[in-house]
């Protein structure tokens, strides 16, 4: 695990010292790698890396040429077959000088090329300078963990890098992107391959990037198959279930690779369990497990924590996050880069924060919820149907004026019966409207007409749910959420949270569910596996219900949130009236819009917290930012 940066100039028009350069954007990432940096440069090139060592902790220096001097590569992740593939290719008479993932990755591309992502399951990103044909390669893996920046300067330069930070005081074009802005307030998220920069660019999960003296070109290598499979449903599904948990527990196996400590997060539901549940069944003994812990009551899954890891016998430890909120923003902001309003991440910081104290490498349960239908709003979408049988009187005249009277307080939503209605009321209205506009808004359309000026509220309105139109003709309506969770969600929010916040603590964090053979198993299966009935994840409970305890195959879905609204109803609300109020902040969100938000959150008729968080993050990071 490491970070990754470099620049291309070919015909050196940008008059920039590469090399320098370089030097400067390696820095900024050495939260990503702490134990040893690396730089390499040519003839109009040059190449940076930081490493975190987790396998080969003497060998496997970067960056790592071949042993002709041809290719030069810089990796930043992990791949998990290595020893496999390293395998196939001493077969073919290679031989290789160390003994981690980054030579063999190195082969593989001297061998295959770009075909030589088929072979690999991991997750990375990667640059190879190939000095011969003057050409730089790079690709991010099947599922989008790693990240990927680049950028391209009117001289015709190219830089990229693992965070955007990196390439700050580059000459890009760092104007802010308006569709990215109204990204932002509608989702709380940005959608590679944008940006909150005009001239930065992502990119995007299973693609590769070719830059030659022809320019910049992409292509997608790997898709998740789109549901569902004929003959999957054909099978019984106790068979498609044993299938199920050989694969998973597979992909723990080779997620155990590690030469320095290894633990996995828990938080007492059913995914991180059946991760723990795989490291005892395969022989790990003193498993360290990591949980985050709530005063407020609501919120706070440390109790079930404790009981899972009670019955597998774990060394547990829990960390707490109290109202420090504004103590981490500015940390948060500096990690993230760009604007990133999921409030989760303030857990997470922690989580991977007290991790980081006892081991290196942690495991996590992420992606299941959007493979195997996990998530409330699916099952929401299905009652969806029954509801509109509902007179459209009541439906859109009657029902959501009365629920828009009502206090719904600022608890964990599952616990606010008025919170699920108005959750609820609101999808029925995005989806009537427009069945693609599935993602939860924290501001719709009509909030953007009032925070922000016209012409961003145009590019919001025509980008914020614009979704491959052939896939939502293909699959039904709560498939086509998953697929869409899966593409954008998952890597732009989930996968990103987990990334900055493990890396800003050098903590590695792998998700066997991410594995591309599971994901292409779940993406095979027919729905009534997934949801039957209302039962969510219905096929993984079978498959590892011998495995674990009654409590996580029983408990209800238990988001990974905050109690945000409560945090603004104290110390955040000087915080936000400092950096939102006060003037000094960002002219993109109007001032009298920011104010009355806040009084009417005061007030506890409307829980406004995570609506809140967004402006706040908004304007600390365009604080941060112009600071430089």
């Amino acid at each position: 695990m490491c970070g990754i940066c470099g620049l291309i100039d070919l015909d050196g028009q940008s008059k920039l010292d590469l090399k320098g350069t370089v030097g400067k954007m390696t820095a900024r990432l050495v939260h990503r790698g702490p134990d040893a940096k690396g730089f390499w440069h040519d003839t109009g090139v040059a190449l940076g890396h930081r490493r975190l060592s987790i396998i080969d902790l003497p060998g496997s220096i970067q960056p790592m040429q071949d042993t002709t001097g041809r290719y030069t590569m810089v990796f930043n992740g992990e791949i998990y077959n290595y020893l496999e593939l390293r395998t196939d290719l001493e077969k073919q008479g290679m031989r290789f000088r160390t003994n981690g993932d980054t030579e063999v990755l190195l082969a593989e591309y001297v061998a295959y090329g770009e075909a030589c992502l088929e072979h690999l399951n991991g997750m990375f990103a990667f640059a190879v300078w190939d000095k011969s044909e003057q050409v730089l390669f790079a690709a991010r893996d099947r599922m989008g963990v790693k990240p990927f920046f680049y950028g391209k300067g009117r001289s015709g330069f190219v830089a990229f890098a693992s965070e955007i930070q990196a390439m700050r005081g580059l000459p890009l074009d760092f104007s802010i992107s308006p569709k990215a802005l109204a990204q932002y307030l509608r989702h709380g998220f940005i959608r590679s391959p944008d940006t909150i920069f005009q001239g930065v660019r992502e990119l995007r999960p299973a693609h590769f990037l070719r830059h030659s003296r022809k320019g910049i070109e992409i292509r997608q290598y790997w898709q998740p198959p789109l549901p569902f499979h004929p003959t999957q449903e054909k099978r019984p599904v106790c068979e498609l279930a044993e299938e199920l948990r050989d694969i998973v527990k597979s992909a723990v196996r080779i997620r155990l690779r590690s030469d320095v400590p290894l633990g996995a997060f828990l938080s007492g539901g059913l995914d991180s369990s059946i991760v723990v549940a795989s490291m005892k069944d395969l022989g790990q003994t003193s498993v360290h497990t990591f949980s985050i812990g709530f005063k407020e009551a609501s919120f706070d899954e440390g109790p079930y924590a404790t009981d899972v890891a009670g019955f597998f016998d774990t060394i547990h430890y829990e960390a707490r996050a109290a109202l420090e909120a504004g103590d981490l923003l500015f940390d948060l902001v500096r990690h993230y880069g760009q604007p990133y309003g999921d409030s989760s991440a303030i857990p997470m910081w922690r989580l991977c924060q007290k991790t980081r104290e006892h081991v290196t490498v942690a495991l996590s349960g992420d992606g299941a919820d959007e493979l195997f239908c996990g998530y409330r709003r699916y099952v929401a979408r299905r009652v969806l149907g029954y509801y509109r049988y509902l007179p459209r009187l009541i439906r859109q005249k009657l029902l959501p004026p009365l629920v828009a009277r009502l206090r719904e307080g600022t608890a964990y939503y599952d616990q606010s019966l008025i919170k699920k209605i108005r959750l609820f009321v609101a999808l029925d209205k995005r989806t009537a409207i427009d069945r693609k506009d599935i993602y939860p808004a924290c501001f719709t359309v009509e909030d953007l007409d009032r925070l922000l000026d016209a012409g961003a509220v145009a590019q919001g309105r025509e980008s914020g749910n614009r979704f491959d139109e052939m896939l939502a003709k293909q699959v039904n309506e709560i498939e086509f959420m998953m697929i869409s969770d899966i593409l954008h969600y998952l890597p732009d929010d989930i996968l990103t949270k987990v990334d900055r916040a493990g890396m800003a603590h050098a903590l590695e964090v792998r998700s066997p569910f991410m594995d591309y053979r599971v994901v292409e198993f779940a993406c095979r299966l027919p729905l009534c596996h997934k949801l039957r009935g209302l039962t969510t994840k219905y096929i993984l409970r079978k498959a590892f219900s011998r495995d674990l305890p009654p409590i996580p195959l029983k408990r209800k879905k238990h988001g990974f949130s905050v109690p945000i609204g409560d945090w603004f109803q104290g110390p955040l609300r000087e915080i936000y009236h400092d950096l939102a109020l006060a003037g000094s902040g960002s002219s993109f969100v109007k001032a009298s819009e920011a104010e009355r938000l806040i009084k009417e959150h005061q007030t506890g008729r409307v829980d406004h917290g995570h609506r809140l968080w967004l402006i706040l993050f908004l304007h600390a990071w365009d604080q941060w930012w112009k600071q430089g």
